[in-house]
């Protein structure tokens, strides 16, 4: 054998595998000059070509009308069996594809795939039967099924498989300019089809986008199927046919740009399943990027050799890398392609994906994801905003994960530490204050401090004039902005979720958002009921918060039902003598009284202050919410006198016991309720000038006027 021998058997191998149309340009780039070798490859060609093992075309000599039609093959308009022949749909180096249409049992459209005529060499027929029997072992969504097998009327096999409706999956990508993460769902389906194969046995060897079709389900929703499993190849010891193909020892398998480096060794070199695993690495390269890591077209130019060499040794740049170096033209029509700008394409790419990448594609296949279900949950991982696991991990790595996934809420919750430092500065004072705290209440207390400072430390960008202005417009946006965030990142914390939009329903009834209050309330209560249970304190809070919000705005059926369940829940859980069950007596109290249910409105409210003055001090915030609630009551009833008592009560008491804050809090309160009383008050007014004590009227009056204008 001359030293150019083996060069001329890797060119004819790769030139046999091509349409007899294509060989000509590819034997001008394979030689490169060389004229000798050129005339030795087209001679072996030639006589392959007269030997019939490898034929394209029918032969020049005169035949019959059945051997001319086994010569040319089947046609559109033909009939295989049961199977009526469409349409030519797709062709390669031994079998061609047909649309076609069976009648029987069912009636439906199929791919046939035949072998083609001259192709019928013993090699070729073990492929064929491989790739047949290779798809039958398989029941996976995302991999073409074998409907049935047989053989032309020429004795060519045939089998029937799934028609899949699609193009290959980067053009699918590309024609629906697809955004990278639409991408990688696509590529993890890919995964899972592939590891389906790898269970029952067999390696595909031949992982591109031709062989994996996109079709779309009746919703839309895309479907890729994976085909052609024509030079697969059995791990578990079956055989997929009678008698397995011979493989010279130096014949390419696969197709040069996506195989790996173990299938362009052209030896005994054993390749396993992690040779797909390669293959799936530089598809996602290329779903990536737009082009494969290396140009097989460019490195043909130089022969097989090179190109063996450099898939063998030469390792590729990284995605992000290939992206930033591409000219500008390039790179445009890159990221129109997956519906972004270029540099925010390049930092999609750079990081994550980059390690994904290049652990797919390491030369060593001991380097590289054990299996495919391995690669495509680092892809899931990557989409889920988690550490992925081709990248060494460390402690900053993990918190920039953190921060990620949480990005929007860090962001934007932020901004509420200020309106809750301004909102709750009063309750904080108080809180401070008070030396004999509930016990629930200290721990509402440390979690809001815990909460509020934690958020502080988010805010040292932003400065002051937020929560110290008066724009109420820029506050209202801050918070429906950071309220759709809440919801959306926090889904994984619901305890802390349900804190902030209880916060939250607060700020916006303090800023006269009734509706968004009731809202962020509603959102409360079902994250506290789905953590913590129906029959819960948590729970109860939140009803408790609900019903007050439902009650200023009038809507006094539902919130005397919030109420109720409220304090049945507290005093099942803490008896009858807590401060949250006279919390709980108040509110409802003050509900029915806005019912008209003015005994029970009574009978509760007298019932929450007794509690309130044994808890708290006589002259505590508490203790005049209820003699507030008892005064309305009275004055309801037109118990003038006790009225007025406790009215002058309310008032020693906010002025002794709360600081210039809280009484601007607790007027402002007032005037949600001032209309309503001055109402009252003005429709007995014939009553009250009937009645011989006027000057208690007349002290309510005054006093209701004083509520109102402050």
């Amino acid at each position: 054998m001359t030293p150019n021998s083996g060069r001329a058997i890797e060119v004819f191998t790769e030139a046999i595998q091509l349409p007899v149309r294509e060989r000509a340009a590819f034997l001008q780039r394979a030689c490169a000059g060389d004229d000798l070798l050129r005339q030795k490859i087209e001679a072996l060609l030639e006589s392959n070509d007269r030997a019939g093992a490898f034929l394209e075309a029918p032969p020049a000599t005169e035949i019959g009308d059945e051997r001319a039609k086994a010569a040319t093959g089947e046609r559109p308009g033909d009939r295989v069996d049961r199977y009526k022949l469409l349409q030519q749909i797709g062709e390669g180096g031994w079998g061609v594809v047909f649309l076609a249409e069976q009648e029987e049992p069912v009636r439906r459209k199929v791919a046939l795939k035949v072998v083609k005529p001259g192709m019928d060499t013993k090699s070729v027929i073990a492929r064929f039967k491989a790739e047949r029997q290779a798809l039958a072992l398989m029941e996976h969504s995302n991999i073409a099924h074998v409907f049935d097998a047989g053989a032309t009327a020429n004795a060519r096999p045939y089998f029937v498989m799934e028609w899949v409706d699609g193009a290959k999956i980067t053009d699918h990508c590309d024609r629906h300019l697809l955004p990278t993460s639409a991408r990688l769902e696509l590529f993890v389906q890919v995964c899972d089809a592939i590891q389906h194969a790898h269970q029952k046995g067999v390696i595909h060897r031949d992982i591109k986008p031709s062989n994996i079709l996109v079709s779309q389900t009746v919703d839309g929703k895309p479907v890729p199927k994976v085909i052609d499993f024509g030079i697969a190849k059995a791990t578990t010891g079956q055989q997929l046919v009678d008698k397995t193909a011979y493989t010279a020892a130096e014949t390419l398998i696969g197709t040069p740009a996506y195989m790996s480096p173990e299938q362009a060794a052209l030896g005994n070199a054993e390749v396993d399943t992690r040779t797909d695993i390669y293959s799936l690495g530089v598809l996602l390269y290329e779903l990536l990027t737009g082009v494969t890591p290396f140009e097989a077209r460019e490195l043909l130019k130089s022969g097989l050799d090179e190109v063996r060499r450099v898939i063998r040794h030469q390792e590729a740049v990284r995605p992000s890398t290939r992206l930033s170096t591409m000219k500008a033209a390039a790179l445009t029509q890159v990221s129109k392609q997956r519906h972004a700008e270029p540099p925010a394409l390049i930092r999609q790419v750079r990081g994550d994906l980059d390690w994904i990448v290049m652990k797919a594609l390491e030369k060593d296949p001991a380097r590289r994801y054990k299996t495919a279900n391995g690669l495509g949950m680092d892809v899931q991982r990557y989409l889920a905003n988690e550490p992925v696991a081709a990248r060494p991990p460390s402690r900053v790595y993990k918190l920039q994960k953190t921060v990620s996934r949480n990005k929007l809420l860090f962001a934007g919750v932020g901004i509420i530490a200020l309106l809750l430092i301004t909102g709750l500065i009063a309750v904080s004072a108080a809180l401070a204050k008070e030396r004999q705290s509930r016990r629930e209440a200290v721990a509402a207390s440390l979690q809001s401090q815990q909460v509020t400072r934690f958020l502080e430390t988010m805010l040292n960008g932003v400065g002051p004039s937020v929560a110290r202005g008066r724009d109420t417009t820029m506050l209202r946006d801050i918070l429906n902005e950071t309220a759709e965030r809440v919801g959306k990142e926090m889904i994984n914390q619901p305890a802390v979720q349900a804190k902030l939009c209880a916060i939250l329903g607060n700020v916006y009834e303090q800023l006269g958002d009734r509706e968004r209050g009731e809202k962020m309330e509603r959102e409360a209560l079902v994250l506290n009921t789905k953590s913590f249970g129906a029959e819960s304190l948590q729970t109860a809070a939140s009803l408790n918060g609900l019903g007050v919000e439902l009650m200023a705005q009038h809507k006094l059926p539902e919130a005397a039902a919030m109420h109720a369940k409220a304090l049945a829940i507290r005093q099942r859980f803490l008896g009858s003598e807590a401060a949250e069950t006279a919390a709980s007596l108040n509110d409802l109290g003050a509900v029915y009284r806005d019912q008209g249910r003015l005994a029970k409105a009574e009978a509760m409210a007298r019932e929450a202050l007794r509690i309130r003055e044994k808890l708290f001090r006589n002259e505590s915030l508490e203790v005049s919410d209820s003699l507030r609630n008892l005064c309305m009551t009275l004055e309801y009833q037109g118990k003038w006198e006790e009225a007025e008592q406790n009215a002058r009560k309310v008032l020693a008491i906010d002025v002794k016991c709360s600081p210039p804050t809280i009484q601007l809090w607790r007027r402002r309160s007032m005037i949600s309720r001032g209309p309503q009383m001055a109402g009252g008050i003005f429709k007995r007014r014939k009553r009250w000038n009937e009645r011989p004590s006027r000057s208690g009227s007349k002290f309510w009056m005054k006093l209701t006027r004083i509520w109102l204008a402050t």
